[in-house]
């Protein structure tokens, strides 16, 4: 079986290797959008990923927008006292200057004074940043992997800091609850808090202006790809076999069993799939580090799942030529028509 495939291959080096090639243009695409679709999505929500809490509690009436609410102090204590609750924290949120640089300033609960800046941003500890609107004045505290907000690199300092950035918004934005339960939760504060909407986190993570949409038009792309994949390998390797029918009759009329072919075929389909799939990953790497941050991120899970889905959708696809193989006629090879 390895033999047979492997000489075939061999022997048409120059056919195999520029399918392999079209398999790899492919996969570039295929890698390069996946790559795409989970950097854009980090850009619009890893700042909200990486706080704590599995639920989010906002005012009513916020559409599930952190910058449009605003909660009193008076609703920690309610919220607290909801059973399943374990833990409260305020988060204030909006999108700010920082001694120019465009940041989306988040004010937390912490002792600790000055600005903590997302590592993309360029400052040094120490320096002193005016937070506009407010002309408020902080010292750079150090830098940490925050994340960004539609796209713009997090900044955290003390909540009170942020509400003198914002004077007409005196509250807390939204609060973030620990629970054991995080969806019993939500519906038991929205109940039993008067005035707020509460949801889980990967909901409020899906209510991101643009997030949604971005990473759906990305996806929905993606799959049109794989369809077109799957279309051209099967026909490619459906063209190949109507080539080899004389060598196959050959083979048939001297015994060779159903499984040699078959198993030869689907070898030669998987060899061919896998260097493609090595080339075009290859190139993306090549590619995507070059480009800017927060805009490309193919971490290894999805990389995998991606070759994964190509080979299978490769392999699906050139089964078609199965039935071409058990059914050639062995008289072909003696001249005759099938």
């Amino acid at each position: 079986m390895w033999f047979l495939a492997w000489r075939e291959i061999r022997h048409g080096r120059v056919r195999f290797g520029l399918t392999a090639v079209l398999v790899g243009l492919v996969a570039f695409l295929v890698f390069m959008l996946t790559g795409l679709a989970v950097g854009l999505g980090e850009a619009g929500v890893s700042g909200l990923q990486r706080l704590p809490g599995q639920v989010v509690v906002y005012s009513a009436g916020a559409e599930k927008t952190v910058s449009r609410s605003a909660l009193p102090e008076s609703a920690a204590a309610k919220i607290a006292a909801v059973p399943g609750v374990t833990a409260v924290r305020p988060l204030g949120q909006s999108m700010a200057q920082a001694g120019g640089l465009p940041v989306a300033l988040m004010g937390v609960d912490t002792r600790a004074g000055g600005i903590v800046l997302d590592r993309t941003l360029k400052a040094r500890v120490g320096d002193t940043l005016t937070l506009q609107p407010g002309g408020v004045r902080v010292r750079v505290a150090g830098f940490a992997d925050l994340g960004s907000v539609q796209h713009t690199a997090v900044a955290r300092v003390p909540l009170e800091v942020w509400r003198r950035t914002q004077p007409a918004r005196p509250d807390a934005g939204v609060y973030l609850v620990d629970a054991r339960d995080p969806a019993a939760a939500a519906k038991a504060i929205a109940a039993a808090v008067p005035g707020t909407e509460a949801v889980t986190k990967d909901a409020a993570i899906e209510a991101v202006p643009g997030y949604a949409a971005e990473t759906g038009t990305v996806t929905m792309i993606r799959g049109f790809l794989l369809a077109v994949a799957a279309l051209l390998i099967g026909t490619v390797f459906w063209i190949f076999t109507m080539q080899k029918e004389a060598t196959l009759a050959v083979l048939r009329a001297t015994g060779a069993r159903a499984r040699l072919l078959v198993g030869s075929y689907l070898l030669q389909v998987a060899a061919t799939t896998a260097l493609g799939v090595l080339l075009g990953f290859a190139a993306v790497l090549a590619i995507g580090a070059a480009m800017p941050a927060g805009t490309f991120s193919l971490p290894g899970r999805s990389a995998a799942l991606s070759a994964a889905l190509l080979a299978a959708l490769a392999l699906g696809a050139s089964a078609g030529s199965l039935r071409r193989l058990l059914t050639v006629d062995p008289l072909l090879s003696l001249g005759r028509n099938a």
